[in-house]
């Protein structure tokens, strides 16, 4: 039985349970030995120094030593667990959330980039010291115990210290909380400001739109800066406030004790461990404070993750047909039954629409501009955000089909082909292991074998950002074989023909009559009426409404007479 990932973050920490113990035992484990110092100094004054006795002094600072010892190593091991940990939970969901980044669309969806980097402020805190003063702060409890065993007093006046260093701490989360959100929204901005300009950065360069976008990337980096020297002029006051206030109350620690020691309330050994000891009782608040920027960091990109796994809750397609478990279908008849899409403020971008497309058959998907074809396009290759209605794929509903097994029954070339860095023969096998007979077979049906022998290296050369090898024609049909190379019942082409000269463009057409025999499904958007030929029927869109549906040739005749119509009352 497949297991089922968890769908909240927290369900991913619940699998940490061990390690959290280990942590919370070793942590117990140091701060009990943390009282190694304060019992030296006791026997140094106490008994030491009466007794003037060496060996009782070595003896005595030979077990610290090893107390020292066995403390170091137990603070070794609960970092070595925590940084283990951090790997692990990384590892864990670094393929998840990259998966969730890029397979899906929209807003709930967006950045891979900025889910690597909420993944990477989580991992640094949980092996920061950050963490470790969350599990030490309890044991503050334990030191002003052995406080109280020294003197009431002094055991009193140390849970007045600490309440005021909680108020301390509790002041600088609310102050500067607000702070460092701005920081990580302006840190975001910023990043995609910069990201969505990379993408375009040869015709921004053409166009001289470099020297403008600068200036707003200098205004953005402003205002990220001005809100980093704000957020850290914050941290500082509440460090230099808080190491004030701690040295402050250590001080008074002592001086309290110092005149208990001369009333001969407490020995003097005493008086010294009591400064030992509210030093180590508030150090938790101090590196609380001193890490709360990370805190707050780890915190956010917490919540990010969840609503991002949350929004993402994966449940296995129940009932599904024969064809379509982890079989790619041969031949595929869709059916799309009162499709439709709204915008997020509610507009329609694709009224209902009901058809059916058959194997063998070729549909032409003809429209304006914004018009509704590129959504109709995304709601049958399944990235479609806010689709209702039915898509059946023979006689199966789109929902009830495992992810992986659609995609590979689908073959889609979008409007922008987009080649990855890699070989060519990597880019037509969608990046599985590349098997040359099919390779080579899709790129002949594509029409591209010929162009691509030409090339120094063949199959083999590479496609890189810095130096493109191929033309905006070839890459359209390198796109065109990787969408047929696994031949997929359904073929989805948006503008296929777009960068094609005529001989490319007869490529095209050979390669899409080729598959009409064998019985492929194929839906093509052009504006070029040279393809509409090898049609079967036409769809019309307008303002994302059907105007018109049917057998091309009754379809282009209705066209020709609306044109006619038209012309005759504009005359």
């Amino acid at each position: 039985m497949k297991s089922v990932l968890p769908s909240s973050l927290r369900g991913y920490l619940a699998l940490f349970k061990p390690e959290v113990r280990a942590i919370a035992v070793f942590s117990m484990v140091t701060n009990v030995l943390m009282l190694a110092p304060t019992l030296y100094l006791l026997q140094l004054y106490d008994r030491v120094m009466l007794s003037r006795s060496e060996m009782t002094l070595l003896a005595v600072t030979l077990i610290t030593v090893f107390l020292f010892m066995v403390m170091a190593f137990a603070d070794w091991v609960r970092s070595l667990v925590a940084i283990r940990a951090g790997v692990r939970f990384d590892r864990q969901l670094t393929s998840r959330l990259f998966a969730l980044g890029l397979t899906k669309t929209g807003p709930a969806f967006e950045g891979a980039q900025q889910a690597m980097q909420d993944l990477t402020f989580i991992r640094q805190f949980v092996t920061s010291n950050g963490l470790f003063a969350f599990f030490d702060l309890p044991w503050t409890l334990l030191y002003i115990a052995v406080l109280f065993i020294l003197s009431p007093v002094l055991g009193m006046l140390a849970v007045v210290l600490c309440v005021v260093q909680f108020g301390l701490a509790l002041w600088s989360q609310r102050s500067s909380t607000p702070v460092i959100k701005q920081v990580a929204e302006a840190r975001q901005h910023g990043m995609q400001f910069l990201n969505s300009k990379l993408r375009n950065i040869e015709t921004l360069h053409v166009l001289g739109m470099l020297p403008q976008l600068r200036q707003r990337w200098l205004a953005v980096q402003s205002r990220w800066h001005a809100l980093e020297a704000v957020a850290g002029q914050v941290q500082s006051r509440h460090q230099q406030i808080n190491k004030f206030a701690r040295y402050t109350m250590q001080s008074g620690m002592l001086g309290v004790a110092a005149l208990l020691a001369i009333k001969g309330d407490i020995s003097i050994g005493a008086m010294i461990a009591s400064n030992v000891l509210i030093a180590r009782a508030l150090q938790p608040f101090d590196v609380i404070v001193s890490t709360w920027k990370q805190f707050v960091q780890a915190r956010e990109s917490a919540g990010n993750i969840d609503q991002m796994l949350a929004a993402a809750q994966e449940s296995e397609p129940v009932a599904a047909a024969d064809q379509f478990k982890g079989v790619v279908p041969a031949s595929v008849t869709l059916t799309l039954d009162q499709v439709k899409v709204s915008g997020n403020k509610g507009q329609a971008l694709l009224q209902p629409l009901s058809l059916k497309i058959f194997p063998g058959e070729i549909l032409g998907v003809l429209g304006a501009s914004g018009s509704g074809k590129t959504t109709l396009v995304r709601c049958l290759v399944n990235v479609c955000d806010g689709r209702q209605g039915d898509i059946l794929v023979n006689e199966v509903p789109l929902e009830q089909i495992p992810a992986e097994t659609y995609a590979t029954s689908v073959g889609y070339l979008p409007q922008e082909v987009a080649l990855l860095e890699g070989s060519i023969a990597e880019n037509i096998a969608r990046f599985t292991q590349p098997i040359p007979e099919k390779v080579i077979q899709a790129a002949q049906a594509a029409g591209i074998h010929e162009a691509i022998l030409r090339l120094p290296r063949g199959y083999d050369t590479r496609i890189t950002p810095e130096a493109p090898v191929l033309s905006g024609g070839q890459r359209q049909l390198v796109g065109l074989a990787r969408a047929i190379y696994q031949q997929p019942g359904l073929i989805v082409l948006d503008e296929p023909n777009s960068h094609l000269d005529d001989q490319g463009e007869a490529s095209l057409i050979t390669a899409l009559l080729l598959l009409k025999n064998l019985g492929k499904t194929i839906v093509i958007v052009s504006h070029r009426t040279h393809i509409l030929k090898i049609t079967d029927k036409l769809l019309v869109l307008d303002q994302g409404a059907v105007a018109c549906h049917g057998f091309r040739d009754q379809v282009l005749a209705t066209l020709k007479r609306t044109r006619q119509a038209q012309a005759s009352k504009v005359a």
